[in-house]
């Protein structure tokens, strides 16, 4: 039952996450490099965007973290 794709139980596309959305870009004879791609580059933006606004408090936590005493 581990191999079994989340494919199969998702039916609305409202509730996919982006990895199974992506799933679409893989036909039986051809994958959608372009389109998956794209998709690709789209969904890492909100994590760069976080990390962009919350580095300065990431590293300064690593660095009192690295600190003896």
């Amino acid at each position: 039952m581990g191999s079994v794709k989340a494919v199969l139980f998702i039916d609305e596309e409202s509730v996919k996450t982006i990895p199974v959305a992506m799933n679409a870009f893989i036909k039986k004879y051809d994958i959608e490099w372009g389109a998956m791609s794209a998709a690709t580059v789209l969904s890492v933006i909100p994590t760069m965007l976080l990390f962009a606004f919350c580095q300065k408090y990431l590293v300064e936590g690593l660095t009192q973290g690295a600190v003896k005493g």
